[in-house]
């Protein structure tokens, strides 16, 4: 039997979980048990705000921009991604009490993977099989199971 009977795959904005099940012949097999999407994660920053007359712009020349403008938006946009990686833990950990039972595999980008794991309970993050840093979430299913080493056949 395999070791992870659920293999999670998250980005910024969303979270597919799938339950592994054994085929005789063909190995491993990935069913969607539940989609999450974060709508909040979708868009920019400056499309969310809308005081723009009132923004303090950030230029070299007249009327070009560059960048955010002010410390306040970009602590903004630290604190909503920091909402958004709680968001996707706290998700991950109804997943993990409701269908894990042995452990399980998390794959997220590479920039969003530790803030992720950091903020799972540590019964939980204790439990995880394999870590793949990588963005999964557009994978389909079949092809899912190649990009983890404990569903591979030995």
């Amino acid at each position: 039997m395999t070791p992870t009977s659920l293999v999670i795959v998250a980005d910024r904005g969303s979270l597919k979980a799938y339950q592994v099940g054994e085929t005789p012949t063909r190995g491993p097999s990935l069913k969607l048990v539940q989609a999450f999407d974060i709508t909040d994660a979708h868009g920019k920053l400056i499309d969310k705000l809308s005081d723009l007359a009132g923004r303090f712009s950030v230029t070299e020349t007249a009327g070009s921009h560059r960048g955010q403008a002010s410390i306040a938006e970009s602590k903004l946009q630290t604190e909503t991604d920091r909402r958004i990686n709680k968001e996707l833990a706290d998700q991950i950990a109804k997943i993990i009490n409701g269908n894990a039972r042995e452990g399980w595999s998390f794959a997220a980008p590479s920039e969003i993977h530790a803030a992720i794991v950091d903020l799972l309970p540590g019964r939980i993050r204790d439990r995880i099989v394999e870590h793949v840093k990588s963005d999964l979430v557009k994978v389909e299913p079949a092809k899912l199971a190649s990009h983890f080493r404990s569903l591979r056949p030995i």
